[in-house]
């Protein structure tokens, strides 16, 4: 058995995918570990160049595209790890990054699942390798707009990550490691079932993260396991900022305390409505001072118009999926 199973999901990736690998199989040169690629139903070359760029790779040509979710536990099944590592395909890893993680991991057995620094395409450090946990504090300052007026205030925007101290070492237990670049060993991610399959894309790491948390797991990230990604490539159109608000509206249904998660989802409505109020004075598309990319004004309007896609959330199977899913 593999001490290390590194897991990549691809839909449509070709243009970004094969830098990815190239960062991997140097990072995993001296290490015990395998590589497993799985492509939820592309269409395209995407195939084709991983199996060009890392020919070592175990892939998995699926038929299907069932969400992140459905294809990371399709990687999981093949995997032969005690750990298991997913990266997103457009992430770099640094080359010594999977051994931090992994060094990690041993020293904070609680933890569970492990995460590292992100830093943007210019190498500057982007806090978002982990989030803060939704709560109706949070919501209601999301509802009222005080997380907007007062960015990355640890009273009025509890959601967003505070900067790393500078320390090179830092290993912070935090609430949600991104799923961009997350470790977690197998023994917690079979005892948590996984990624909720339920879930097709987007707030399906924050769930594992909270329901890690409830089982007494601690999460850490570490400042030494440094990787790349892309600045707002997440959520600046409208269709994604759909499957984002269905994630977050998610969340909130599943983890509020159970009396307030009706408040909590009108809460995150009466946010995007003030948004979509508000939308002619919004900027175009960019990345704000926390490093968080901005929706257009006319997103927001759509949003709110197509809110009854999104707000019950992906448990009940409205939510609005990508085209080709």
């Amino acid at each position: 058995m593999s001490v290390l199973s590194v897991i990549v999901l691809t839909y449509r990736s070709a243009a970004y995918v094969g830098r990815c690998l190239a960062a991997l199989t140097m990072a995993m040169k001296d290490l015990d570990a395998e590589l497993i690629v799985v492509d939820n139903a592309s269409g395209d070359d995407t195939v084709e160049v991983v199996r060009r760029v890392a020919p070592m790779a175990r892939v998995l040509a699926r038929d299907v595209n069932d969400g992140f979710a459905g294809g990371c536990h399709a990687g999981a099944d093949m995997a032969k790890g005690d750990r298991l590592l997913f990266v997103n395909p457009d992430a770099e890893v640094e080359p010594d990054a999977l051994e931090a993680l992994l060094e990690c991991a041993a020293r904070h057995p609680r933890a569970g699942i492990v995460g590292g620094r992100m830093v943007t395409d210019e190498g500057r450090t982007d806090p978002r390798s982990w989030w803060g946990k939704p709560s109706l504090w949070s919501v209601l300052c999301f509802g009222l707009g005080l997380n907007t007026v007062f960015p990355g205030s640890a009273i009025f925007d509890r959601e967003t990550p505070r900067p790393w101290s500078g320390d090179p070492g830092e290993v912070r237990q935090v609430p949600i490691v991104t799923g961009a670049m997350m470790l977690i060993s197998r023994s917690a991610w079979e005892r948590l079932g996984g990624f909720d399959k339920a879930i097709f894309m987007y707030g399906e790491d924050a769930d594992l993260c909270i329901k890690a948390a409830r089982h007494g797991y601690r999460p850490v990230v570490t400042a030494r396991a440094v990787y790349r990604h892309p600045s707002g490539m997440s959520s600046s159109s409208l269709g994604k900022l759909t499957m984002l608000f269905t994630g977050k509206a998610t969340l909130v249904r599943r983890h509020l305390p159970f009396g307030f998660r009706h408040l909590g989802i009108r809460l995150v409505l009466a946010g995007v409505w003030l948004r979509a109020q508000a939308s002619k004075r919004i900027t175009p598309p960019g990345i704000d001072r926390q490093g968080r990319p901005t929706a257009k004004g006319e997103d927001w309007i759509s949003l709110w118009k197509s809110r009854s896609t999104w707000h019950h959330g992906w448990d009940d199977g409205r939510g609005v999926r990508p085209g080709g899913a």
